[in-house]
């Protein structure tokens, strides 16, 4: 039976989309990460309508997705209260995905060409310091081992990494060309979303993972 979700992730940029039986058939999204109130409400409102579904009652929309970070707050928050507030006003089930996750899925396939058995993905936490997480690798199929976690560069496991993190701090981070300006997408938050539902595992609280300070910090014996 065919389904149909709403996609949403500000943990980066802001960027929505629909995606219909794991094709991605509307996405929008913007390179700033200083603008998701802006934009977000008319991304979504431009998604839907090119997938021919009505915005003010979201007839045909199963569900919603969205990323619940690790982000910088104002950013976060918007894309978390705008989907809660959707899913309210729609009547529909919504669902958190850590947006890590999502572009690890995104990679993963990419990560295993390269010989990647297992690897991190990274983006830009600010205060010169990188939101993680360390995955195993099988076949392209992400598992996600450690993290989320929030640290300087130096202190992050030391594997492959893919992400935004590595673009900023290349002296640090071993990073995988092509990746380096990488940060998560709804595209990426709906395709790991679809696959979690229907394994019945991966998906999260639908709460901000903020991760700052001593919230989380990286165990000692994943520094090597």
């Amino acid at each position: 039976m065919s389904k149909t979700y709403l996609a949403l992730d500000t943990s980066a940029t802001a960027s929505a989309a629909v995606v219909r039986d794991d094709d991605v058939i509307a996405h929008r999204c913007t390179s700033s990460q200083r603008n998701h109130s802006e934009v977000l409400a008319g991304f979504i409102t431009e998604a839907l309508t090119e997938a021919t579904i009505d915005p003010s009652t979201a007839e045909g929309l199963d569900g919603i997705f969205v990323g619940v970070g690790p982000g910088p707050f104002t950013g976060l928050r918007a894309g978390i209260i705008t989907a809660q507030t959707l899913a309210h006003t729609w009547q529909l089930p919504v669902y958190g995905v850590l947006s890590l996750d999502g572009l690890a899925h995104r990679v993963a396939a990419d990560a295993f060409r390269v010989g990647a058995e297992e690897f991190v993905v990274a983006t830009d936490a600010r205060r010169k310091e990188v939101y993680w997480a360390h995955y195993d690798n099988i076949g392209g199929q992400p598992q996600r081992l450690h993290g989320p976690f929030v640290n300087a560069a130096p202190d992050v496991t030391e594997l492959p990494v893919f992400g935004a993190g590595a673009g900023l701090y290349p002296q640090e981070l071993f990073g995988i060309a092509g990746f380096t300006d990488a940060v998560p997408d709804a595209s990426d938050i709906a395709a790991y979303g679809t696959i979690a539902l229907r394994r019945g595992r991966g998906l999260q609280p639908v709460e901000p993972q903020y991760l700052r300070g001593h919230d989380a910090k990286i165990p000692k014996q994943l520094r090597s």
